[in-house]
């Protein structure tokens, strides 16, 4: 029988692959604005820029993680499970 483990994985890899660039791009806007100075100016400002600037930096490498780790788990996974398997994974989730 499919397995539906492999199905679900797949199905995630592809709404997740839609969302990785709006993902990585989360601060992006926000640190350029402060860093621009064109919401607030001074000492504080520069260093909410950098702090911004540095999360932004790690979100985008994180995100840009996910879909290798999600293909190694869909790789991982057999084409096809006894049924019984694949009943139990539908009544775990």
């Amino acid at each position: 029988m499919p397995n539906p483990r492999k199905t679900d994985l797949q199905k995630l890899r592809s709404e997740l692959a839609k969302e990785v660039e709006s993902l990585g791009k989360t601060l992006k806007r926000p640190s350029e604005d402060i860093g621009g100075d064109k919401v607030w100016v001074g000492r504080n400002a520069r260093a909410w820029h950098r702090e911004l600037e540095g999360r932004h930096r790690k979100l985008g490498e994180q995100v840009g993680k996910l879909l290798p780790l999600l293909d190694a788990a869909i790789h991982g996974e057999p084409e096809h499970v006894p049924a019984a398997e694949a009943r139990s994974y539908g009544s775990s989730a």
